[in-house]
């Protein structure tokens, strides 16, 4: 892939800043740059923007955006699983006037009481940070698939717009992108046997996948003109059948998609 937006920088002292969940993937802070930049080509430039992350985590990817993009008014991150949600309050609170500087005095008291260095060095990288943005911020636990619920916290985070303008989203992997019960065959039944209720097209067809079934629940809590950056593993992001991506791109082993919210929804 070609970086237009996001030229090359080392980036490991914001690494060391923000502070992460173990096991848990995070997108490449080059990479979430570029796919911000992307979007944004295909919103109102100069527009301030709302952005959704709807499986926030530690709330790596919009803590990034808050320091390194300018231009981003609020920033909104819901998850399924409360356990990572307060790290991602943490991170997002060094978004806050004097937040890095808190930061970098947690760090210096590491690095006293551990004699480790690379604590210090990361005090260092914290002071030296000037955010490009200054949004507003909230997390809340969300399940994507329940609109009401991811509409209600949509609307607390932001009665005075019309809610995100971009939805950058790291899809869920393994069982979690699992959103939907499958019919399963009866046992023993040979492997090319339908299952029960799922007729051949719709079984063959790409709308059955996981993916698919959590990018049309976000875009059911969207304006049609916002835009859904979806990223996952392996050589492409699938989209529901007819759908037309705005973009897409391939960096390693993950994929990216762009594409207008009102293309995913059915009404």
């Amino acid at each position: 892939m070609q970086y237009r937006h996001a030229p090359a920088a080392n980036h490991a002292a914001l690494d060391a800043v923000l502070a992460s969940a173990p096991g848990r993937p995070t997108l490449p802070v080059r990479l979430t740059v570029e796919l911000a930049g992307r979007a944004r080509a295909h919103l109102p430039a100069d527009a301030p923007l709302t952005v959704w992350d709807p499986c926030c985590g530690a709330g790596l990817t919009l803590t990034v955006l808050g320091l390194l993009v300018p231009g981003i008014a609020r920033l909104v991150g819901t998850d399924a699983d409360p356990e990572p949600l307060d790290l991602a309050r943490r991170n997002l609170a060094l978004l806050d006037p004097g937040g890095l500087a808190a930061r970098a005095a947690d760090l210096d008291a590491l690095a006293t009481r551990h004699d480790k260095p690379s604590y210090a060095d990361a005090a260092t990288a914290a002071r030296t940070l000037v955010p490009a943005s200054t949004p507003a911020w909230s997390v809340a636990v969300a399940d994507a698939r329940d609109t009401a619920a991811v509409r209600g916290v949509l609307a607390e985070a932001s009665p005075d717009d019309a809610g995100p303008d971009l939805v950058l989203a790291d899809l869920p992997h393994g069982i979690r992108t699992t959103w939907a019960a499958a019919p399963t065959r009866p046992a023993g039944a040979a492997a090319d046997t339908p299952a029960p209720d799922a007729g051949p097209a719709r079984a063959a067809d790409q709308d059955q996948a996981p993916g698919v079934e959590f990018l049309r629940a976000v875009a059911t809590a969207l304006r049609p003109d916002a835009v859904v950056v979806a990223v996952g593993r392996g050589r492409t992001v699938p989209l529901p059948g007819g759908v037309r991506p705005l973009d897409r791109v391939r960096v390693g082993h993950r994929a990216a998609v762009l594409v207008r919210a009102g293309a995913l929804r059915d009404d």
